[in-house]
């Protein structure tokens, strides 16, 4: 009876605190990702770690830029059409950032809380020497350097994943400091403190009552390590690109190269990152020529897209956690 009277209140809640405008545009927005994805798997299931290279679109000068047979143009060096590249690179992108993401939150929030519930024990201790030791190094250096030793020793085609693990096991640091803070706000309350006077166990304390009122953080957090993450996935392709010798005016243009320890597994993977940081090369080749724009606009409107899909997503589930559920 109890299971089915509380039903109606929950229902009643939502109709109190539905979900905002700007949960439901993060929604959609990564809904549409989402399918985005879904259709390159179908178009491109055969070929979807490859890019489809067309050796006469290498170095074509100019360029070709977008057009009805074309929308996004071509990428020269890559040889492709930059409308299939990007497409084509969705499901990839989303499995990374989502991977790294998921690992990110759930550890953040529950380490942070698992600290903030034992306040001044080992645990507590432990936690907040960690979080301090990490958080004090960028996390795209610490991914960079910890990444090129472990990938000595690991197989190439699992350092993509490798990367994705390990990235998500060191941003968790900056989460868990503001989950350990207001966990140690929340266990004071009176409703905790009946709880526990009711016999209720530490576990149940954490995931019925802490955990769900700790999320502001980690969503708060979240949108930052998207902008960490695809900062990694692009500058250091563009700085390696950008720092390889000038072909030469009517020459053509770079020959695609990965950084030394690169998470991807060859030149032609499709990854919105390498897009963007190998094409913000090539669409400055001529010091003081034109700027072939499209090079790096669409991959860089992809990028930041899904991070403002997540980043609406995640500010408006915070919203609705806090004055709504």
């Amino acid at each position: 009876m109890s299971e089915d009277a509380a039903r109606p209140r929950h229902l009643a809640v939502y109709r109190r605190h539905p979900f905002g405008p700007q949960l439901w545009i993060g929604i959609g927005m990564l809904a549409f990702y989402v399918a985005v994805a879904v259709s390159a798997l179908i178009v491109f299931r055969g070929s979807l770690g490859t890019l489809s290279e067309n050796f006469a679109w290498q170095s074509p000068l100019p360029p070709i830029g977008p057009s009805w047979t074309y929308p996004f143009g071509i990428l020269p060096g890559f040889g492709v059409n930059l409308l299939d590249a990007v497409w084509q690179a969705t499901p990839w992108d989303l499995a990374i950032v989502l991977g790294i993401l998921a690992i990110d939150g759930a550890l953040g929030a529950l380490i942070g809380a698992i600290a903030g519930l034992h306040e001044g024990s080992a645990i507590d201790h432990a936690v907040t020497f960690l979080s301090d030791s990490l958080g004090a190094i960028p996390a795209v250096i610490l991914v960079a350097v910890i990444f090129a030793g472990i990938v000595l020793a690991a197989p190439a085609d699992r350092s993509l994943w490798l990367f994705v693990v390990l990235f998500g096991l060191l941003l968790w640091p900056p989460s868990a400091r503001t989950v350990r803070e207001r966990v140690r706000e929340l266990a004071q309350r009176p409703y905790v403190e009946a709880s526990r006077a009711n016999g209720a166990s530490d576990r149940r304390i954490l995931f019925r009552h802490l955990l769900p009122n700790s999320l502001g953080p980690v969503l708060a957090q979240i949108p930052v390590d998207v902008a960490a993450v695809f900062f990694f996935l692009s500058v250091y392709p563009w700085f390696f690109n950008c720092a390889s010798p000038y072909p030469g005016p009517g020459v053509g243009y770079h020959v695609p190269g990965l950084p030394p320890f690169s998470p991807l597994p060859s030149t032609m993977f499709p990854e919105w990152g390498y897009q963007l940081g190998f094409s913000a090369c090539d669409a400055f080749l001529v010091p003081g020529g034109p700027i072939y724009w499209w090079m790096f606009l669409f991959p860089l409107l992809a990028i930041v897209g899904l991070g403002i899909a997540i980043a609406f997503a995640c500010d408006g589930l915070e919203k609705w956690l806090r004055f709504g559920a």
